[in-house]
């Protein structure tokens, strides 16, 4: 498969575009590039001999938002990575490639092949941590919400969200990965709470 072409016609599909009003322009296409090297980087450190669904994981990854915005998003990108990709991968990788697109949201309804299960669980781990910070704040910003009302979603919702999403993981070394992130956001959202009562740190 030709990477390059694939990822120019990935960047025409969603490098611009704005899926939904509380993303930015392009985020599908970032986010799905970080998920699918994300996803290489688990591949490497859970199958470090599985090195044959490499091209189906990147390209997956890249693709599996490209319904992002016409919901069930997951069965329309199938369909739309079936028609962008026809000429460009083999039949048998494009099948791969459109089962991951098709079942990344379908977190442990059935068992899947481990290169789907490493894309759900890239797309899980890019949406925590620092990502998961910008995100709110971009939610915040375009409802005209304050500082205050993101500090009242991580009091109130946050913990909550975050153990649920944490039992969709497939893999312990992802599990790991996802609780860094979650004490990242943790220390963060204290130092924000303290420095929007105007405390100073460090004294």
């Amino acid at each position: 498969m030709d990477l390059e072409m694939i990822k120019e016609k990935a960047w025409q599909s969603m490098g611009k575009r704005q899926s939904h009003p509380d993303r930015e322009p392009g985020y599908v296409f970032y986010h799905g590039q970080r998920v699918a090297q994300i996803a290489l980087t688990l591949r490497e450190m859970i199958f470090p001999d599985q090195t044959g669904d490499d091209d189906l994981i990147r390209v997956g990854g890249w693709f599996h938002d490209v319904g992002k915005g016409i919901e069930p998003h997951w069965e329309y990108g199938a369909l739309i990575c079936r028609k962008i990709l026809q000429d460009l991968c083999p039949p048998e990788r494009l099948e791969g490639i459109v089962q991951i697109v098709g079942s990344h949201t379908l977190r442990k309804t059935k068992e899947y092949p481990y290169y789907v299960k490493l894309v759900q669980d890239a797309d899980i781990l890019d949406h925590f941590g620092s990502q998961e910070i910008w995100l709110n704040f971009w939610h915040s910003a375009y409802r005209h919400q304050t500082v205050e009302d993101a500090l009242a979603f991580y009091d109130k919702s946050y913990r909550e969200h975050i153990q649920r999403v944490r039992g969709l993981l497939n893999y312990p070394e992802s599990v790991i990965f996802f609780d860094e992130k979650d004490r990242f956001v943790t220390d963060f959202v204290e130092r924000l709470s303290a420095e929007a009562r105007g405390k100073l740190i460090g004294r």
